[in-house]
């Protein structure tokens, strides 16, 4: 059976199951671009705004996170801009508060991933229940019989819907969980490096 058939044959529902899978499909593949550890926090980045900390440098630490533009350099550089007097516990604030902000960038489209999965398998209940509507429609329309292409389209539309919907649940949940531990990893790896830049960070008190 065809793809596009399978859609015709499920229905509306099946339709709609649909369109969160595409969604969810678009969400899955930014986030795996996207949160990349190595990619959003350089080490070398790292390194070397170490170096311009313990030096005072702040004018190449900025120039570095303008020019490199990773997630930690555009923390970092959004602390400095922020940080009014060079002390540790305004630097960490700072960093905590951009940090906080920037991660919500990170974080953008896991609710909809998070819906999908809840809302695929109850979709695919939906259409089950519609698809045995239509079969008693026909039982009773048509007498003990009814008519067979009505039948099998009820009977289909059942069927298919509960499919489609634990097809696009499944995987969405799996992947809902993998991307959590990366956040969780991120926030990990972003909160040790504010805590050791802030204390390389010369003339902090």
């Amino acid at each position: 059976m065809e793809g596009f058939e399978v859609l015709q044959k499920s229905g509306i529902v099946g339709y709609a199951i649909f369109f969160l899978s595409v969604l969810a499909l678009a969400v899955v593949i930014e986030k795996l671009l996207t949160l990349r550890l190595k990619r959003l926090i350089p080490k070398e980045d790292l390194k070397l705004l170490l170096d311009f900390f313990r030096q005072g440098n702040l004018g190449d630490a900025v120039e570095l996170c303008k020019r490199r533009k990773s997630f930690l350099s555009l923390i970092v550089l959004d602390t400095i801009k922020n940080l009014g007097e060079p002390t540790k516990e305004n630097f960490l604030h700072a960093f905590e508060v951009s940090a906080r902000r920037r991660f919500m960038e990170l974080e953008r489209g896991m609710p909809l991933l998070a819906t999908t999965a809840a809302v695929s398998p109850l979709l695919g209940l939906l259409g089950t229940v519609l698809g045995m509507v239509k079969i008693f429609g026909v039982l009773t329309g048509g007498g003990a019989i009814g008519s067979p292409q009505e039948l099998s389209a009820g009977i289909a539309e059942a069927l298919l819907t509960t499919i489609l919907g634990l097809v696009v649940a499944i995987p969405a949940v799996v992947m809902y969980n993998i991307f959590n531990k990366k956040l969780d990893k991120i926030a990990a790896e972003v909160e040790a490096a504010g805590v050791l830049l802030a204390n390389n960070f010369k003339g902090l008190k």
